[in-house]
């Protein structure tokens, strides 16, 4: 079930705002996997920058395969067949661009980690999600998500011995540490909050009569690869908690509670300090004619 709004305004790139915040997803499998366990409607999370006064591009800075990149929305247009945009709110009501509130610290910090040491992979993302994630009760999703962890947890150690000497960083925790990290006063003033409500509940956690009688041996080889990859994150995340913490309570990113490295596209999509703006991009319909891409619009 979507957790967009029914029926998203469509807007284009002159509508975005300096410091927005835009959700996609694309057509890979591991796009796929990431949507599936998130229970949300995104794979992937570009931090918007503003246009360039030289070229007139809309610029972004976003983790990639090679890196984090500075760079216009092109990659992101074609990569991806679901493009939407989301707008800061304070917790107070405040938006990016009130008085006192400006974009810039953000945004200027956000620039700073183009091109630094840092390595991104999808994989990354994916790991994460297997260890910060809850699933709901379904035999089908416990079987699924092993053989996503027995996956990653060869290729993600594979990958972190060849980018070792580098930073890891997965495509939320680059926006989440623009907010998070922004040199304000006070400080983590555009910290983005993220609800820890129980949504997503582990099957473990749950009672379902209506599991095969050996799936408590399934749980225990899950749970084994799951402390895997879990060590391998420890490396890259010392503070990260996956004992699910608290329910009912609203943490920041980047805070104890809640390290940058731990946050998913569904912690942004569902924060109660972002809000839908409206859709740059959806081309997931059989249908041509009810296909919306912002890219092309603008160049007619």
């Amino acid at each position: 079930m979507s957790l967009r709004p029914p029926h998203p305004k469509n807007i284009s790139l002159n509508d975005l705002k300096p410091g927005d915040i835009l959700l996609s997803s694309g057509n890979t499998w591991i796009d796929k996997a990431i949507e599936f366990l998130d229970q949300g409607d995104y794979s992937h999370v570009t931090q918007y920058i503003d246009v360039d006064s030289a070229t007139g591009d809309h610029m972004v800075v976003e983790a990639t395969t090679k890196g984090i990149k500075y760079h216009n929305t092109d990659e992101d247009f074609q990569a991806q067949n679901l493009i939407d945009a989301y707008r800061f709110v304070s917790v107070d009501g405040h938006r990016l661009g009130d008085p006192g509130w400006s974009a810039d610290p953000m945004i200027n910090l956000a620039k700073t980690y183009a091109g630094g040491n840092y390595a991104y992979d999808n994989l990354l993302l994916l790991a994460v999600m297997l260890i910060a994630c809850e699933w709901p009760k379904s035999e089908k999703v416990s079987e699924t998500v092993r053989l996503l962890l027995a996956y990653v947890d060869g290729k993600l150690e594979k990958w972190l011995n060849a980018n070792k000497g580098k930073t890891p960083m997965t495509c939320v925790q680059v926006a989440t540490s623009c907010h998070w990290d922004a040199p304000t006063t006070p400080p983590n003033k555009y910290a983005l909050q993220v609800l820890i409500n129980g949504a997503r509940t582990a099957p473990w956690n749950k009672k379902n009569d209506d599991l095969r009688d050996d799936y408590s041996v399934e749980m225990l080889e899950y749970n084994r690869l799951r402390t895997k990859i879990t060590s391998h994150l420890k490396g890259i995340y010392p503070d990260v908690d996956i004992s699910g913490g608290a329910k009912g309570i609203k943490a920041y990113a980047g805070s104890i509670m809640l390290p940058l490295g731990t946050c998913t596209p569904y912690d942004l999509q569902t924060s109660p300090t972002l809000e839908f703006i409206g859709c740059l991009k959806d081309t997931r319909s059989t249908d041509p004619s009810k296909h919306w891409d912002a890219s092309l619009a603008a160049t007619v």
